[in-house]
């Protein structure tokens, strides 16, 4: 149902849609750069720079969108939660964060779940990377349905 809620919510549209508003962004920043320095008779200059800001605004644009879909992933735990019920979801999210935290200790030193990206248990600056929420923020926004 939460893959679902995603669907009903229009959630992979309106990620698309971020992720080419922000990468034409990025482009266009690149190529006012490489236009302001190639006028100056500083190619070399520009292409260097536009390259440098191409990967600072990348990062910045990952930032937002990542923050984008841990928003996103509240209205998808709600609609599973009208489905199949509040309890319900939280149980399903408490009993998968037990798993992420027990398959963490067996395979310590390996990252052998991250790429599925559900616990949101990164720190630090990671963080700003992940694409869902920590769980029990997720769970806390569930309780105040």
């Amino acid at each position: 149902a939460h893959e679902m809620g995603h669907v009903y919510n229009g959630d992979m549209f309106a990620t698309t849609v971020l992720a080419g508003l922000m990468n034409t962004f990025v482009y266009y920043i690149a190529m006012w750069v490489r236009r302001f320095f190639a006028e100056r008779d500083q190619v070399a200059l520009g292409f260097g720079l536009s390259i440098l800001l191409q990967i600072v605004v990348s990062i910045l644009a990952s930032i937002l969108i990542c923050w984008f879909s841990r928003q996103r992933e509240y209205g998808a735990d709600a609609f599973s939660a009208k489905v199949y019920g509040k309890d319900s979801m939280i149980s399903a999210l408490r009993a998968i964060d037990r798993w992420v935290t027990r398959s963490q200790v067996e395979y310590s030193g390996q990252d052998a779940l991250a790429t599925m990206k559900i616990s949101g248990n990164s720190s630090g600056f990671m963080r700003l990377f992940a694409t869902h929420p920590p769980m029990e923020a997720r769970i806390d926004a569930l309780e105040r349905l």
